[in-house]
């Protein structure tokens, strides 16, 4: 992905654009292009550490200042209450994203370009400064800015105790409680020929806009122990290493490093299949490689999204078609369906929400088994069903929890309708649990219509499986339970009036009138209880209330409640999430059931698809953000790398949609 002048020649333009670079196992670095860190969560070495759930940013960025002609020229960019400086993004040319984030500065006949990689399984950062073309020798300074606190959090105050010292040429610096490296080396006489130069200084009132709550961005301050000095001639390299651990690398070592960077992509991109190089696709699947974790030695493992980073069940599931399936990596897949299977076995067979930074399996969401279910059919699809078959005991067990009135899940089989009706007094979450300030952000009990849609595609997955498996028994069962809760569903979920199906229905015979989008699911999924002609209805009202050009709204814009921005107090903001912002991967789900009732339109379903060509060009670059405004202009929030988006939609575009 390429970015121009025209596109970085304002600090708006260029402090709106974010690349990421990650290690693949948890850690990352990311900014703006222009260098100006716009949210807490930037910064150039960003690690999670042991037993915690919050990641550290450690350096927060680095400070060049390029002397050539007698004259200074300041490449960063910062932001400050009333100003802007230095504003080194005037000499930025180009940035491109792809295979490693690189940006061209040029100074009249000095080109000099920046590039930042992270070396997989590490835990360092590598900046690397190739002077391209210069008439005469340049002096550059780098000074790197420490965080050493939370990415949720800001140190306003210098309180810190910053303290640094050099030892073979690594300069260890702490403060904050915490520890972390940077060190210098070029490609033109060996570590010695950069000099360090200690000069202790703070850097106060840096805003990040992005993190503005009622129009009060927080304030940040960083402390730098000095700064690294170094002569340059054409065809130079200078590199500065940041990590965890002290590191030191010649310059042999750190373009190996580079090139092992650069050939595992294209490995990764050699073997993609054929709809996932599609341009869109290709430039979503380049920024949703982060999201996947292969550490040798230990399970894969997906990641929610850049900066949450967390492994949870829920958007792990739905991703795993989009960001493995389609991308050829089927024993990644594998790999993921088995750690997690082990999670439940820990679990008395229900399937966890999350596991937290111990590696400890934590329950809640009642949904997380059917989701798992939904994930190992697709698996099957695309590789076939020996795994399952193998593991058709431990499945059964995950979807016949279901059935036993357990504390800990908070859903149980009715038994007079075979669906299954949530008990929210228990805490167990649906995906819109949440509450703000102790009031609920949406009020949902009994039988929830997503909950059942999927409920609904399990028995029929498993019913399948079981007839693959010889289980004639076993198919008997899920077949006879299956048809009995497709005849409770039309019953219980359909609303005549509004030729839509009801949110939730209670025991009581209570529901929910309002308009929302979790009915999509039961028309978008593999199997679908409705009859046809009632699935086109619930499209076409779904398409109707909800639809916006990056997602589906999470509640009718006419509903007294409908909050489609984020705007006003914190709470006010929370509530907006689930109150009518759009998320894209229910628009996934929506392009999937305008496919199966229309699928000789496929550019009607490229028409849904393609204003994400546009918005990966902003935000993070290729990425597709976790929620939108659910009304004019659209902003993207949330993670501004998505799990569940990225993965939604590259699941539709390999399963629905033809290359174009």
């Amino acid at each position: 992905m390429y970015l121009g002048k025209a596109d970085v020649n304002t600090y708006d333009r260029g402090a709106d654009r974010e690349f990421l670079v990650s290690n693949g196992a948890g850690s990352y670095g990311s900014s703006t292009v222009i260098g100006a860190n716009t949210r807490s969560e930037h910064g150039l070495l960003v690690v999670r550490p042991k037993d915690s759930e919050s990641h550290v940013v450690l350096v927060s960025k680095l400070e060049e200042t390029l002397i050539a002609h007698n004259k200074k020229y300041q490449l960063s960019t910062n932001r400050y209450k009333d100003l802007i400086f230095p504003d080194g993004y005037r000499y930025l040319q180009e940035c491109r994203s792809s295979p490693y984030p690189d940006m061209l500065f040029v100074i009249h006949s000095i080109f000099l370009k920046k590039s930042l990689y992270m070396p997989p399984q590490g835990t360092c950062t590598v900046v690397r400064y190739e002077l391209m073309e210069s008439p005469e020798a340049v002096d550059i300074n780098v000074r790197p800015l420490f965080a050493h606190r939370p990415n949720n959090t800001t140190c306003p105050e210098q309180n810190a105790g910053f303290m640094s010292e050099e030892y073979g040429g690594v300069i260890n610096v702490s403060g904050r409680g915490y520890l972390s490296h940077v060190s210098f080396t070029d490609s033109f006489g060996g570590p010695g020929e950069v000099k360090w130069l200690k000069k202790t200084m703070w850097v106060e009132n840096l805003i990040y806009e992005r993190d503005a709550e009622s129009n009060k961005p927080p304030t940040d301050s960083l402390w730098s122990p000095g700064y690294g000095a170094a002569r340059m001639n054409r065809g130079d390299v200078l590199y500065v290493v940041l990590s965890q651990e002290p590191l030191s690398y010649n310059a042999a070592e750190l373009e190996a490093m580079l090139a092992d960077t650069v050939g595992k992509q294209k490995e990764f991109e050699r073997d993609l299949p054929r709809n996932a190089k599609n341009s869109m696709a290709h430039n979503m699947i380049m920024s949703a490689r982060h999201l996947v974790m292969e550490n040798e030695g230990s399970a894969p493992a997906i990641l929610s999204g850049f900066p949450s980073a967390r492994k949870r069940a829920r958007d792990t599931f739905i991703a795993l078609p989009g960001l493995t399936l389609a991308t050829g990596h089927v024993n990644t897949a594998k790999g993921i369906l088995e750690s997690w299977l082990s999670q439940a076995e820990k679990c008395r067979w229900i399937m966890p929400s999350h596991v937290d930074s111990g590696g400890h399996a934590v329950t809640g969401d009642i949904d997380s088994g059917l989701w798992f279910l939904y994930a190992v059919q697709k698996y099957s699809a695309a590789a076939g069903f020996d795994f399952a078959k193998e593991r058709f005991g431990e499945l059964s067990s995950v979807l016949e929890n279901y059935a036993k009135n357990l504390p800990e899940l908070g859903v149980v089989m009715d038994a007079d309708n075979y669906l299954l009706n949530y008990f929210n007094e228990t805490g167990a979450r649906n995906w819109m649990s949440g509450d703000a300030d102790g009031e609920p952000l949406v009020d949902r009990r009994g039988f929830l219509v997503e909950v059942n849609a999927l409920w609904y595609n399990a028995l029929r997955f498993m019913e399948e499986l079981a007839v693959a498996a010889d289980d004639g028994v076993s198919a008997k069962k899920y077949t006879e339970t299956a048809q009995a809760a497709a005849k409770s569903f039309e019953r219980v979920f359909w609303n005549e009036k509004a030729k839509y199906l009801y949110d939730w229905v209670d025991a009581d015979g209570k529901n929910s009138g309002d308009i929302r989008p979790n009915a999509i699911l039961a028309i978008s999924l593999p199997y679908s209880a409705l009859h046809p002609d009632m699935g086109r209805a619930v499209l076409s009202t779904c398409w109707d209330h909800l639809y916006t050009t990056y997602g589906l709204r999470t509640l009718d814009p006419h509903h007294e409640k409908f909050k489609g921005r984020a705007e006003g107090r914190p709470d006010q903001k929370k509530k907006a999430r689930l109150r009518g912002m759009a998320w894209p991967w229910l628009l996934g789900n929506f392009i999937a059931a305008y496919m199966r009732f229309n699928p000789q339109k496929e550019e009607m379903g490229w028409s849904f698809m393609r204003p994400f060509l546009s918005h990966m060009r902003r935000g993070c670059l290729g990425g597709v953000a976790e929620y939108f405004d659910g009304v004019m202009p659209y902003n993207p929030y949330g993670d501004v790398l998505s799990a569940i988006s990225s993965g939604e939609l590259l699941r539709v575009i390999n399963e629905c949609l033809i290359e174009n």
